[in-house]
């Protein structure tokens, strides 16, 4: 929920909602969904004073919703996802008039050191099939300090009920989870001076407090600044994926959706399993001032691309093969995507499409803009590219035996 810097998990889950679960579960493997996108809100506030006008706040809001299709198929998530949505927003708008004041108030005291300030609230789905909705909730403020704070919180929901799931749900031995997670942050970060990170990680784990999704492929732990090291160290995560340790998790989670599409943010690695295996591979996108880089277990692979903004996905597909679809805007401020088929351990470069999963709808006094999430490559919406000031036009389409596009 927006505003924490850390979940809390249910400590108990009734007993109706678990057997309803199991035995959903029980009947054939999960089917991967579509219909999740973001709406973005953008508002910057103005003040004046004896220099003339100046920013005060900016604001940038993307809130989670489902269109009406996925409405229709399951309204008790749908419900869910919009109640809490409408919370955050109710919230963030609460927060920006008191940040307002605060920042007038601050220009007015810092004159000469005054800057602009900023609350940013982001989402990205994790994993979205007809078991399981889980995303993670992103903020950040800055306050006119030495520095920004942000934090990302982990929302994993039932899709059958839109109830919020527990951690007890998914894992049989949350004693051997625990350790597991305090071994894999010492393995991935082995330079970062921890805060007492074995006790810590424990008591969290004891108050169900752990900030976790849950992904196609197993489970991702978040630590956000100073929860077990300092700011610089950034948002630590672990990664535990389900065929590693299958005997810790219960058994109906193991069998997982044989084709998905999972964002991710650009600024982190994304662990996963490409074989579906206990093998586990890193993934990591980034961009710089005139080339596209992507790390593919260590191995970073570079294109003459200076693309900014970048939204990567990862595609797989039920025979294995898999994709990179990473959306970005070019140096013109047109949006693309490029495609990219991860093999053998190499980045093959298999296309750049036209196309967008921002759509944009050019009315007064300001565009609308919606980003819709890949979730299923068997069927989604894109969008053709459009310059700055023209509405963009949406497609159905599938990831196709090339990698590219299949339409209708």
């Amino acid at each position: 929920m927006l505003g924490k810097m850390k979940v809390c998990s249910l400590v108990c889950a009734s007993l109706l909602s678990l057997g309803t679960l199991a035995a959903t579960q029980a009947e054939a493997a999960p089917r991967a969904l579509v219909g999740f996108f973001k709406q973005i809100h953008q508002s910057n506030d103005m003040g004046r004073d004896e220099k003339g006008e100046h920013e005060l706040l900016h604001q940038n809001f993307a809130g989670l919703a489902v269109d009406a299709e996925l409405r229709k198929l399951h309204p008790e998530l749908g419900a869910a996802i919009e109640a809490r949505t409408k919370a955050d927003w109710d919230r963030a708008q609460r927060n920006r008039k008191a940040m307002t004041k605060e920042a007038n108030d601050f220009r007015k005291a810092v004159p000469d050191n005054y800057r602009p300030f900023t609350q940013d609230v982001d989402v990205i789905m994790r994993r979205a099939d007809d078991y399981v909705v889980s995303y993670l909730e992103m903020e950040y403020t800055d306050t006119g300090g030495a520095h920004g704070m942000y934090g990302w919180q982990g929302v994993n929901l039932i899709t059958d009920t839109g109830e919020e799931l527990s951690l007890f749900h998914v894992v049989k031995d949350t004693g051997k989870l625990t350790e597991l997670i305090i071994d894999q942050l010492k393995k991935d970060y082995p330079d970062a001076p921890f805060f007492d990170l074995e006790k810590t990680v424990r008591r969290l784990a004891l108050q169900g407090e752990l900030n976790w999704t849950i992904d196609p492929r197993g489970l991702t732990f978040y630590f956000n600044p100073y929860a077990i090291a300092p700011y610089s160290e950034g948002l630590l995560t672990a990664t535990i994926l389900f065929k590693e340790h299958t005997q810790i998790f219960n058994e109906y989670y193991l069998d997982t959706a044989p084709e998905y599409a999972q964002p991710f943010p650009s600024y982190y690695k994304l662990v996963t399993s490409l074989n579906d295996s206990a093998t586990r591979d890193t993934i990591s996108v980034w961009g710089g001032a005139d080339r596209l880089h992507v790390v593919l277990n260590g191995t970073d692979t570079a294109w003459e691309v200076p693309w900014t903004d970048l939204k990567p996905v990862l595609v797989h597909m039920k025979d294995k093969r898999n994709y990179l679809y990473i959306d970005g805007c070019n140096p013109e401020g047109v949006r693309q995507t490029i495609v990219f088929k991860l093999s053998r351990g190499k980045v093959l470069h298999v296309g750049t499409l036209p196309y967008t999963f921002l759509h944009t709808i050019v009315v007064s006094p300001a565009e609308q803009h919606y980003y819709q999430f890949l979730t299923n490559p068997e069927g989604f919406y894109f969008d053709r590219s459009a310059g700055p000031g023209h509405s963009t036009k949406t497609d159905i389409c599938g990831v196709g035996e090339d990698g590219l596009l299949t339409y209708g």
